[in-house]
């Protein structure tokens, strides 16, 4: 079945599972606006995403058709900057994600897709976010800087294209893509700095499948998990877990659905979330930006 009848599936799939499940938009956020179309043939199969820390620029990786590689792009969708990971083979990166560490931003490359379900052990490359400067082009980020870290599922290898840190607690959590309900799994990997290997237990399923990127906001108070045809929303109450937060209805985005879309990010300050797609069959792919009311 090729992309383009597996896509039309599992649409169909998609608004059966979910008819009832989220609750009618609340409109929290504008409709999708376009801001910059990717254009340079580096960047055709994009992943992941995050906010830059750096304003107005963003973080993009492609998936398993590339390396250790991450990408700076501005809001035209310019590419600025290409980093690579010293030393490091990966075999299908999927998502990235932020955390801080001891005051410091940190960006981490996600290699946890497994479209077979056959790795017995997924990895999570962590290194400090890289400082761009005009005129940089193509930079290499040490060997030293990067920390590695080796998960594994309590119950067996998972396909996952979807992670956040809580930023209130620094817990990982990882979504799985495949499972006829996405799974989200937890692990600790920043209590211990020097402990480089934890296991992800399974924490709650989500009535929902094949989730292909999520974020949380930088003050944690608020998630969104994407598949490839809904953004789901939720708002998180004070002192209250993930857990608790994911186990109740979320608001459905309205969504104009991108060729293939496995990129979502919150803005670093908080003024609405950001999507990017990859780019099959020569689509066209936009970053979209959904603005906060």
């Amino acid at each position: 079945m090729n992309l383009l009848n597996k896509v039309i599936v599992f649409s169909f799939l998609f608004v059966q599972f979910h008819n009832g499940y989220s609750q009618s938009s609340k409109q929290t956020f504008k409709s999708q606006l376009a801001l910059g179309e990717i254009i340079d043939k580096q960047l055709s199969e994009i992943s992941g995403i995050t906010y830059a820390t750096q304003s107005s620029y963003f973080w993009v990786h492609n998936d398993s058709g590339d390396g250790a590689r991450i990408y700076l792009i501005d809001k035209e969708c310019k590419l600025l900057c290409d980093y690579e990971l010293e030393a490091i083979d990966v075999k299908d990166c999927e998502d990235m994600a932020r955390v801080i560490i001891s005051g410091k931003p940190y960006l981490i490359l996600a290699d946890i897709g497994d479209n077979r379900a056959i790795r017995t052990h997924i990895k999570l490359y962590i290194f400090p976010e890289p400082i761009y400067k005009s005129g940089d082009n193509a930079m290499l980020i040490a060997k030293k800087e990067i920390r590695t870290v080796t998960l594994r599922y309590s119950d067996g290898p998972r396909d996952a294209e979807a992670l956040f840190i809580d930023p209130k607690d620094r817990q990982l959590y990882v979504i799985s893509k495949r499972d006829f309900q996405s799974t989200v799994y937890k692990a600790v990997i920043f209590n211990d700095l020097k402990k480089n290997n934890a296991l992800l237990s399974p924490i709650i399923k989500l009535p929902f499948t094949f989730v292909t990127s999520a974020d949380i906001s930088t003050s944690g108070d608020e998630i969104l998990i994407k598949n490839l045809t809904e953004i789901f929303y939720w708002k998180r109450n004070r002192n209250e877990s993930v857990e608790h937060t994911l186990s109740k209805k979320p608001t459905s985005i309205p969504y104009q659905v991108e060729p293939q879309g496995e990129a979502i990010t919150f803005g670093g300050n908080e003024e609405g979330f950001y999507t990017i797609s990859e780019r099959p069959f020569g689509l066209k792919s936009y970053l979209y930006f959904f603005e906060k009311r």
